[in-house]
């Protein structure tokens, strides 16, 4: 018997025999020099291959719809989207006639050309997508061999998928009635492989290196999706564990679906609103199936990624209105304005964000916008003509000095007086607000309150400008430590200076997705949290096991650590949850 420790991908519990998959073709990307008579008939090549990929996505696509209820299929979309770019048809074109090389290796040197964008983007999410441009460039390598779709129908009876890694359209190319879980050598929990893996209820593990080289097909293995364990042959006693388990589970996942539909609530009946961080691809069944109470982030970046261009102001007009629409009357959503810069880049030859030696220092979010006037006026006339169909709030990203306010908020009293004069409806009470995610702003968070309406604590920088860490470097990740001291009290003074003031204070990072570091903000005097829309039951379930009094308690209690390392705080605050919430896990 072997144990393994990975990362938990798609909750449940299974056992079953091993299949190893091997992903077939490509191993092996043909290169060879071709002569000037035969360019046009690799372009042609081209062409039908594109053609072809295109058709089988879309089929797949369909497929997805039929085995979900919600709107997962559409990220395949992003793939058809690619797939009929003018930009990299016409680079895959360029590579023959410039290098004089076959299509398979124009499609591979491409294929590479945009992954290395993506992986090298400091953002989990962006950083996965690199494997869904290595999914469509292998496709098309494949059709324009020839070669058949992956090799799924080898598999003739129930099994745990093995394998080093799969793409979202591996995985939903596999028989579903067959596959009792997955676990994977690499890959992570944003992946679009996972969140298939969720969508159609199968547990799955990722992270768990070389278990593809080390397990053989037919032997047995225990999947955890919950916990991220496998063991590999187990005994009885490991069976009768997972069996144990996966009661549990059920059980509580049962008393989470009961919370669903109502608000967050503490223990003695206190409000704690739970809201949910969206971009314009999120499906918004996905806030209902979560009970989420409104949108306390809405990332417009991902408009301009996704079109990798600025939108124009009516697409911008529709996509705010369309997720308002969505909404209940009483139901708020908060736009943050473009936040371009660092991670989240547009894979355009102009844009300038591409040659900034540091880009998370320089020419990012509201800096840029700044600069960039005509692209932020566009924008909050978009967000105000929006207001007129909902509740609705505007976030300014990355404030730093007091100036930037001003001068934003200037530029929307512009936009007003613009949209007055054009006789457009909108709501003249739209409340604009500030992100607090550089230490500086927290510490003239008190000027800053004086000037906006609320505040919104991005965790996620605030901790790495604070702290100096790269969470995503692994030989520094230990020293990104969001119950640090210094990140404490840097919150501290962003709370008590919004609440002197009248503003209403929201946390939209990872923090608030943690319920240890959920409760603790709240203790310290966090009004409402906004996260990914998939954590907000478990954090729901928390707080209804706790009471004011009991979070007020352990804030007090940190802030009374700051000699204490910061795993020691976080160890605290865990353990006082654990005893006030008894059985939930943490």
């Amino acid at each position: 018997m072997r144990v393994f420790e990975g990362l938990p991908a798609s909750n449940g519990q299974v056992a079953g025999p091993v299949y190893i998959f091997r992903k077939k073709g490509c191993e092996q990307v043909p290169e060879y020099e071709i002569d000037d008579t035969l360019i046009d008939s690799e372009i042609s090549r081209l062409a039908d291959a594109f053609a072809l990929t295109r058709n089988q996505i879309r089929s797949l696509s369909a497929e997805l719809s039929k085995r979900v209820s919600g709107t997962e299929a559409s990220i395949f979309e992003s793939h058809v989207m690619i797939l009929e770019d003018p930009m990299v048809i016409e680079k895959c074109q360029r590579n023959i006639k410039d290098k004089m090389c076959n299509a398979e290796w124009a499609v591979n040197n491409i294929t590479a050309e945009y992954a290395a964008i993506f992986e090298g983007m400091e953002d989990e999410y962006l950083r996965e997508r690199a494997n869904d441009i290595y999914d469509i460039g292998n496709r098309l390598i494949r059709n324009l061999q020839g070669e058949s779709d992956s090799g799924s129908t080898q598999i003739l009876k129930p099994c745990v998928v093995v394998a080093d890694e799969l793409s979202p359209s591996e995985t939903i190319a596999l028989p579903r009635h067959l596959i009792l879980g997955f676990v994977t050598d690499r890959g992570s929990m944003t992946s679009h492989a996972s969140l298939i893996s969720r969508a159609l209820g199968i547990p799955a593990v990722v992270g768990i290196v070389n278990l593809s080289e080390i397990a053989r097909t037919g032997e047995c293995v225990l999947v955890d999706g919950t916990s991220g364990k496998v063991v590999l042959n187990p005994d009885q006693s490991a069976i009768d564990e997972l069996n144990k388990t996966s009661a549990f589970t059920k059980s509580f996942n049962d008393s989470l679906e009961e919370l669903k539909n109502k608000q967050g609530l503490t223990k003695d009946g206190i409000s704690v609103p739970l809201l949910a961080n969206i971009d314009s691809s999120t499906a918004m069944t996905d806030l209902y199936a979560v009970g989420a109470e409104g949108v306390g982030l809405y990332r417009t970046e991902y408009l301009w990624l996704s079109l990798k261009r600025e939108p124009s102001e009516e697409e911008q007009v529709e996509a705010y209105t369309r997720v308002l629409r969505s909404l209940s009357a009483d139901q708020e959503i908060t736009i943050r304005v473009l936040d371009l810069g660092g991670d989240k880049i547009i894979m355009d030859d102009q844009c300038a964000n591409n040659k900034e030696a540091n880009p998370f220092l320089g020419n990012r979010s509201i800096r840029y916008l700044l600069r960039n006037l005509d692209v932020f006026k566009r924008q909050l006339r978009a967000i105000l003509r929006a207001s007129a169909h909902g509740k609705l709030q505007i976030l300014y990203p990355m404030i730093s000095v007091l100036e930037e306010l001003r001068e934003a908020n200037k530029i929307l009293d512009d936009c007003i007086l613009e949209l007055h004069q054009e006789g457009v409806c909108f709501d003249e009470g739209v409340k604009r607000g500030v992100m607090i995610e550089v230490p500086s702003a927290a510490l003239i968070a008190e000027s800053l309150a004086q000037e906006c309406d609320f505040f919104s604590l991005g965790t996620n920088d605030l901790i790495q400008y604070t702290l100096a860490v790269d969470r995503l470097n692994e030989t520094i990740a230990r020293l990104y430590q969001p119950a640090h001291p210094a990140v404490m009290r840097l919150i501290d003074i962003t709370i008590k200076a919004g609440h002197e003031n009248g503003n209403k204070i929201t946390v939209c990072g990872e923090m608030a997705t943690d319920p240890v570091m959920a409760v603790l903000l709240f203790g310290m005097g966090v009004d409402e949290f906004s996260m990914t829309p998939n954590t907000i039951p478990l954090v729901k379930k928390v707080f209804s096991c706790i009471s004011r009094d009991d979070a007020v308690k352990m804030a007090d209690k940190v802030r009374s650590m700051n000699a204490k390392q910061a795993d020691q705080i976080y160890q605290y605050c865990k353990n006082k949850l654990l005893e006030l919430a008894p059985g939930v896990p943490l």
